[in-house]
């Protein structure tokens, strides 16, 4: 049974001083906007699954995509859907590229002033999108290069907030913060269009996360494991399926416990912006791929064709769940929400 949303703040958001920053005003409840609610939730029929534990969020996230990618609009999109079940939804902005999340929920951009450039940044912006059960958290500024920092405390403050689900647009950026956080999420999403640039860096992405979740801790198989790769001087242990292998014999606890990282590993693959039946059919090609060369557990999340709906909204500054909600971009962006709560549930029944 689905929870009535949470109404009000939880009083952990903090305000901008109006000198820092341009003020967004943040809408109580009781002052939605009828336009912005007016009409049903798109539906393609059926019960949505949820998993419903009190006070347990469900965290989605998203990364991967080269710029224009279109990652920050499928989040935005899908929190505004989530949000329209009667979920209470926060979407984090933690893209070190660009932080543009606002521009597709209609909300405005935070303008810092001279004087506030040369002091600290301050706490994470927390605003609520007028109308929906649904708040945007985002850095108090740029996130620059390097600054792990404001990342770090942006996260911290997205995972404190009471909601139901926690959606993150993390970037491209494949650092230790982004990587730990899509290995920990209960669902996550590498977007990628179908074009070479965007298929190399999305296996690069893959790759990196993985090895990740094998090699990173003091644990004795990720210390044996390291000690074995580093030992390989010629190259040969160039995928799981060879460490595994190279550990087996002098070391079969630290192999097995290495294959049940492999496996646990099912990032969920999504292709964007498909124009062709090729580009379509790439979901399935990535994952049979993965699962060959890598022995990783993929899922096929979506693939979302091209549409003229998502320029058009931009444009408007408004989410295209709301403006053309028949559009197949918001079909897709259902289809693809069915399948990622559906996969929260039976990681939780498989727990």
């Amino acid at each position: 049974m689905a929870r009535n949303p949470r109404s009000g703040d939880d009083g952990s958001e903090p305000e901008p001083t109006p000198e820092d920053t341009i003020d967004v005003e943040e809408a109580e409840p009781g002052d939605e906007d009828p336009e912005a609610v007016a009409g049903e939730v798109p539906s393609l029929a059926g019960e949505i699954l949820w998993h419903d534990e009190p006070g347990e969020k469900i965290v989605i996230v998203f990364a991967g995509g080269k710029g224009g990618a279109g990652r920050s609009l499928l989040v935005a999109n899908l929190g505004v859907f989530v949000s329209r079940l009667g979920r209470e939804v926060i979407v984090a902005d933690l893209d070190p590229a660009g932080a543009n999340l606002h521009t597709y929920l209609g909300l405005e951009p935070i303008l810092p002033t001279p004087g506030s450039m040369l002091r600290p940044p301050g706490p994470p912006r927390v605003d609520r999108v007028p109308g929906m059960s649904l708040r945007l958290c985002r850095p108090p500024r740029s996130i620059e290069p390097g600054d792990d920092a404001l990342r770090a405390e942006t996260l911290t403050m997205a995972q404190s907030l009471e909601a139901d689900v926690l959606i993150m647009d993390l970037g491209l950026q494949a650092d230790p913060l982004t990587l730990d956080a899509f290995l920990s999420a209960h669902a996550a999403v590498l977007a990628l269009v179908p074009e070479p640039a965007g298929v190399e860096r999305a296996y690069a992405f893959v790759r990196a996360a993985l090895f990740r979740r094998l090699l990173h801790g003091d644990d004795d198989p990720a210390v044996v494991a390291r000690a074995v790769l580093a030992a390989d001087h010629v190259g040969q242990l160039n995928s799981p399926t060879h460490l595994v292998a190279a550990l087996s014999g002098a070391h079969p606890d630290a192999a097995e416990a290495i294959r049940a990282r492999v496996l646990s590993f099912s990032p969920h693959i999504l292709v964007n912006k498909c124009r062709t039946r090729a580009d379509m059919e790439m979901v399935d090609g990535m994952v049979s791929a993965l699962r060959r060369r890598w022995g990783i557990n993929a899922e096929p999340l979506a693939a979302i064709e091209y549409d003229d709906a998502a320029w058009t909204s931009t444009r408007q500054r408004r989410p295209f769940m709301l403006e053309y909600p028949g559009s197949n971009l918001a079909q897709g962006i259902e289809r693809m929400a069915r399948r990622l709560l559906a996969s929260t549930v039976r990681r939780e029944s498989r727990g």
